[in-house]
């Protein structure tokens, strides 16, 4: 990642704060996993949720939403792509995202908006919710960046990766919802996730603390959100669990791994991978 460039809103949404509403009449949401600002895959599988009727897409994070010229380049090209298919793209900001640019950006929407980055790409903050063909939807982005002691604050890490206490305090009290978008897992996580987080190869202490906080903020939202299902990235991996309870955690893979991209039917809450219809 290069230097950030200065830090300005995109001037080419139209219409309100956010474009676009994030919610609309599709009976079926798509959810990505991590892309990391990897164009390359990317257009055909717009073009082939597009096939399916699918018109709006929700991102777990690790984006890409870098104010600087990779960052620009990336978001640039997939808003042609998504300008082509008539895809919106709802973001969940991840941990490498610029948070300072994202709170710069949400603060300029105001009162808890969407913040528009493209004509056809939003970042939703943290505990935005929505409503779609009667289903609850819940964004809560960020999480613990393991690898935070190799990185430069403010250039390619930044502390506000990580949920508040009072981002927390918002969701509690509240209804259960239908569907939570995260970027980080919960604990218990899926398989996969669980076996991840039981090896914890050469990291520090202190970064495995780090993470273990982040999680943790992730699992106290979760438990207060009490969604039938929830959808994060973060691991790169495809799993699925389900509780007794009927609850599931679905983790999807990352850029162009198999598992990347999963529909949900908003009338029963069934799953679909993408994969399946290639």
């Amino acid at each position: 990642m290069t230097a950030p460039a200065e830090r300005v809103l995109d001037d080419t949404a139209e219409g309100s704060p956010a474009g676009w509403d994030v919610a609309d009449s599709s009976p079926i949401l798509a959810f990505a996993g991590d892309w990391h600002g990897h164009i390359e895959g990317v257009q055909a599988k717009l073009q082939l949720l597009a096939e399916l009727g699918v018109t709006r897409l929700l991102h777990v994070g690790d984006f890409a939403i870098w104010p600087d010229r990779s960052g620009r380049r990336f978001l640039d090209q997939l808003n042609d792509y998504a300008i082509a298919t008539d895809i919106r793209i709802a973001v969940t900001p991840g941990n490498h995202e610029d948070w300072r640019y994202l709170l710069d950006c949400f603060e300029s929407a105001g009162a808890g908006k969407p913040a528009p980055i493209r004509s056809h790409i939003s970042a939703l903050p943290r505990g935005f919710s929505w409503t779609q063909r009667g289903r609850s939807l819940l964004s809560f982005g960020g999480a613990a960046s393991i690898d935070y002691e190799w990185r430069v604050p403010g250039f390619s890490w930044w502390p506000e990766e990580l949920p508040t206490d009072a981002d927390l305090a918002r969701l509690r009290g509240s209804a259960p919802v239908d569907i939570m978008i995260t970027h980080d897992s919960p604990i218990p996580g899926v398989p996969k996730v669980q076996a991840i987080r039981e090896s914890p190869g050469s990291w520090s202490e202190e970064a495995l603390d780090y993470a273990y906080r982040g999680a943790r903020i992730i699992t106290e939202a979760w438990q207060a959100a009490a969604p039938q299902i929830l959808i994060h990235g973060h691991f790169h991996v495809r799993d699925t669990l389900r509780f007794t309870s009927g609850q599931r955690i679905v983790s999807l893979a990352k850029e162009n791994d198999r598992g990347n991209v999963l529909l949900i039917d908003l009338a029963d809450l069934n799953t679909m991978w993408l994969d399946g219809f290639n």
